[in-house]
């Protein structure tokens, strides 16, 4: 029964049970539904007064307002100057263009012609008989022979004989004949020659860097005349022509 008569604290004393409530909000909170209170009842009487002091001061009929005074003004008898207009003088009549004109006719019966006289420079220059006229032979211009393109000496990719350098050499020794001439007078050596491979591969300028005698040296370039086509070399990855050498060597074997 004693628990019964125990006040049970409210919400505020819980939310600042061992807080500071002297800080301001636990005072706030306090009386935060008595001064919700009388704000509402202070502006509930505020609105009733003003609307009773206004229905007081207005009478139905008279416009409430400070009052405005309406001043009209009469003019006075001015005499008003009559301003005449300039005269218009009108333009002077235009001249009319003359219409239906006759053609005057005239005794003049010349004709008009196209003909220019012959002078007399010209009488006395030509007569009868043969024309003297001087021919000149023009010579045929001769053919515009057109610039060899530049010969590489080394390139990107040089040409390659089918088979590699040991391929081309035994080309050259397979098919190579020995002049019976050069074997009698025991003639015998190497020949170093030099041709451009084409940008097609093909085997085109043969030219002789080192030679020993005309029968080798003609044999040399027989041989090599006969080359396949090689893979051509390029510049910047285009077919160009290349010089490419290589050696003939014309040996004489000892049948004893």
């Amino acid at each position: 029964m004693k628990r019964n008569e125990e006040k049970v604290p409210g919400f505020d004393e819980i939310v600042f049970e061992n807080r500071n409530k002297a800080y301001g909000a636990y005072d706030l909170r306090k009386r935060y539904k008595v001064t919700t209170c009388l704000s509402t009842l202070g502006a509930v009487l505020l609105t009733v007064i003003s609307v009773l002091a206004l229905s007081f001061n207005t009478k139905p009929g008279i416009a409430t307002g400070r009052d405005e005074i309406i001043v009209i003004l009469e003019p006075e008898n001015i005499p008003v100057e009559v301003i005449t207009p300039p005269e218009v003088k009108m333009p002077p009549d235009l001249i009319k263009a003359p219409v239906n004109i006759a053609p005057e006719v005239t005794a003049d019966t010349t004709m008009v012609t196209n003909f220019i006289p012959i002078s007399d420079v010209l009488i006395e220059t030509v007569s009868d008989g043969l024309v003297e006229d001087t021919l000149y032979v023009v010579e045929k211009p001769a053919d515009i022979v057109p610039a060899e393109p530049e010969i590489f000496i080394r390139v990107e990719e040089m040409p390659e004989f089918p088979g590699g350098e040991p391929a081309l050499l035994a080309f050259i020794a397979r098919n190579t004949v020995y002049p019976e001439e050069a074997i009698i007078n025991n003639i015998k050596g190497r020949v170093t020659l030099k041709f451009v491979v084409n940008p097609d591969g093909s085997v085109g300028k043969i030219e002789i860097l080192r030679g020993i005698d005309p029968l080798l040296n003609q044999e040399a370039i027989r041989v090599i005349g006969t080359l396949p086509h090689f893979k051509p070399g390029k510049q910047n990855g285009v077919a160009v022509p290349v010089w490419y050498s290589v050696p003939v060597n014309f040996r004489i074997t000892d049948m004893n």
